[in-house]
């Protein structure tokens, strides 16, 4: 009996923590109290691109203006600077030498200055990557397939631009 009471007695508390932690540790804000930071992403400039720069480049910049704000805004507080490493690396070599897999990464340095001090607030850097085959024997495919993923990897590494300063900004 006293044995049959502890156990009962334990399995209520196991249960009551199982459901109150969850409920208190999770620090869930509801949408409708979440501050509108889409204005203030809106402030964002990004500057331009280096002169003569690769189609990645240009590719990452115009995707990062417009999934910052898809509309022009004269409101400018806010200047992103950025700049992109571009490394390659291969990740297999077949014995024969007709096929080869290989990573290509960007390494994504950003700085969020203020206007009106040229103070930088937040600075960070963000890595995207991607993998493509390279087929001795098929040349157009290769190219293609590079090519496709260079487009995805900075458009990847735009997407986790947006989410650092969201995050950031959100916090403030």
């Amino acid at each position: 009996m006293l044995f049959r009471s502890k156990f009962i007695n334990k399995i209520f508390n196991y249960l009551i923590i199982i459901i109150c932690v969850p409920l208190m540790g999770c620090q869930f804000t509801p949408v409708y109290k979440n501050n509108n930071i889409i204005p203030e992403l809106c402030s964002i400039d990004v500057k331009n691109e280096k002169n003569s720069a690769p189609l990645y480049e240009i590719k990452f910049k115009n995707e990062l203006q417009y999934i910052l704000c898809d509309s022009n805004n004269s409101n400018i507080k806010y200047e992103l600077k950025w700049e992109i490493v571009r490394n390659y690396r291969e990740l297999i070599k077949s014995e024969s030498n007709y096929t080869r897999r290989y990573e290509e990464t960007f390494l994504v340095k950003f700085s969020l200055s203020n206007i009106e001090n040229n103070n930088i607030i937040y600075s960070d850097s963000v890595t995207s990557k991607g993998a493509y085959n390279m087929l001795e024997d098929e040349i157009v495919s290769t190219i293609a397939s590079k090519n496709s993923v260079t487009y995805h990897i900075a458009t990847n590494a735009a997407g986790l631009v947006l989410d650092k300063i969201y995050l950031f900004m959100s916090k403030e």
